[in-house]
């Protein structure tokens, strides 16, 4: 015979039984995103990534480039963050965070001068981005390409930063191994090439002198 609740504690069973719920649909839902993502993937068949299939449509996707000219003229500097608090860590390494982080500095901005200024259009932009990611953590370059809707990609720098820390929960059907969660911070430059300047770095503008 199943004990007697009090009414006290009623409420109490009903919102346990409604958390449980909605944490087993997130685990479904979420890993039916996961298997979507490699389906798209696995659909230009050169394993290279798309932010989604409509951007794949449309033929959106920044350009990586193996080496490219100088970013020497600086226009645009934005910073983000990115958390990853669960998934397979051997696999996806920071990735998952890194890419948060990208679209953390360039989804809240509009550049629409790029169209106007850099010489060749948007596609010739070029992209730098610096990564801080936890040490141990790898990154999957061309998932950080695909975050990028259109430009030439220069290559990632990676350093050690970001943070690591236990969020208090595994979450095994995502691939948890323990509780572990990163932090990737990044900082997105864009700008152009002017062949006219040798110099292998972008200005830096002072106050003092006037700027």
């Amino acid at each position: 015979r199943r004990p007697r609740v009090s009414e006290d504690a009623k409420p109490m069973r009903v919102l346990r039984r409604a958390l449980l719920r909605a944490v087993s649909s997130n685990v479904v839902a979420v890993r039916a995103l996961a298997c979507k993502g490699s389906a798209v993937r696995a659909l230009s068949g050169k394993g290279s990534a798309a932010w989604n299939e409509e951007w794949r449509r449309l033929g959106l996707g920044a350009v990586q480039e193996a080496s490219a000219p100088a970013l020497n003229r600086l226009m645009f500097v934005q910073t983000g963050f990115g958390c990853d608090q669960h998934g397979d860590r051997k696999g996806a390494g920071a990735t998952s965070a890194a890419v948060r982080a990208c679209r953390n500095a360039i989804e809240f901005n509009s550049i629409l001068g790029m169209v106007d200024h850099v010489p060749g259009g948007r596609k010739n932009m070029l992209i730098h981005v610096k990564l801080g990611i936890p040490e141990g953590y790898s990154v999957d370059h061309d998932e950080i390409r695909a975050t990028f809707p259109y430009g030439r990609l220069l290559p990632v720098e990676v350093i050690h930063g970001g943070l690591t820390y236990g969020c208090g929960r595994v979450v095994t059907e995502l691939g948890d191994e323990d509780d572990t969660a990163i932090v990737v911070v990044a900082a997105v430059s864009i700008g152009y090439n002017d062949p006219n300047d040798a110099s292998e770095g972008h200005k830096t503008y002072d106050t003092r002198d006037g700027h």
